[in-house]
């Protein structure tokens, strides 16, 4: 008896383990971010201290300075954004109707075409990139930013289609019909009165895609590798970490600048991520 009540939700066991197990997981999260900061904030070459130190002896902006000042790393700030929002978009675009698809349509080979294309989360990214590598450059599309589109459209997909096909499942039938009743068209249908539906489902399902093409490193790193179509995760492993010398300070600096985008559709999208994700998540 005594096993079950120091489990209990309201004995002072439970509450002395929750706190523990969440100053842990904290500590987890927060620390690396906080060093980031930290080192960001350091000067050069006490960011290489051999004792080093959680509280900064001195702090300088001088780093967030160059970052700033440095044409290249805007370049890759205006690569990484304009990769990032066009697979999105076509992500996105693809995935709610394939959802839609899937959901409300009864055809011949859906379950397999489905299953085809859910086969792409079943592989080893660094796998795929072999095939990939070898059909982009048959199509000479090599150190072109259609090649890491295409690529990031494609890892989008799989779980996207699936978010919203969950979500589109929620919607009753009867609401279409209701549409073909009225004499709406089966384009009206979709446009004007499921879409609007799923309007969180579309919006997690975009941001996913967006960080997903924002933070990749290995085919950004491989498809491209002209310096002015660079985009941030690469450029800024070549340009603050070398052979024989590595900027860290820079490099936190240049980490905390670049994740400004992302930190900022979260804040004000996070409503619609959540509820997309919860909601998708349960049949009604």
């Amino acid at each position: 008896m005594s096993e079950f009540k120091l489990f209990d939700s309201k004995s002072k066991g439970f509450k002395i383990f929750f706190i523990v197990s969440l100053i842990i997981v904290g500590l987890f999260v927060l620390l690396p971010l906080y060093w980031i900061i930290i080192t960001a904030l350091k000067p050069a070459k006490d960011a290489f201290n051999v004792n080093p130190s959680l509280f900064p002896k001195s702090i300088t902006f001088d780093n967030f300075i160059q970052v700033i000042t440095d044409k290249r790393i805007l370049i890759y700030l205006r690569n990484s954004l304009f990769v990032s929002f066009v697979s999105c978009f076509i992500s996105t675009a693809l995935c709610t109707y394939a959802g839609y698809s899937f959901s409300k349509f009864r055809y011949k080979g859906r379950k397999s075409f489905m299953m085809l294309v859910m086969t792409a989360q079943m592989f080893p990214f660094a796998v795929l990139l072999l095939t990939i590598y070898t059909v982009m450059r048959k199509f000479n599309l090599l150190d072109n930013y259609l090649s890491l589109i295409l690529s990031f459209v494609t890892f989008t997909l799989p779980m996207g289609t699936l978010t919203l096909k969950s979500y589109f499942d929620e919607i009753p039938d009867s609401l279409i019909e209701s549409g073909s009743i009225d004499g709406a068209s089966r384009m009206t249908i979709m446009h004007k009165i499921i879409f609007p539906l799923v309007v969180p489902g579309v919006i997690s399902t975009a941001i996913y895609g967006f960080v997903w093409s924002w933070n990749d490193l290995l085919y950004s790193l491989t498809l491209v590798t002209s310096a002015a179509k660079r985009t941030l995760a690469p450029g800024l492993s070549l340009t603050y970490m070398g052979e024989f010398q590595n900027n860290w300070s820079n490099m936190m600096a240049a980490s905390i600048f670049v994740s400004i985008p992302v930190a900022l559709i979260f804040i004000f999208l996070q409503r619609y991520f959540i509820q997309g994700i919860t909601s998708g998540s349960v049949k009604g």
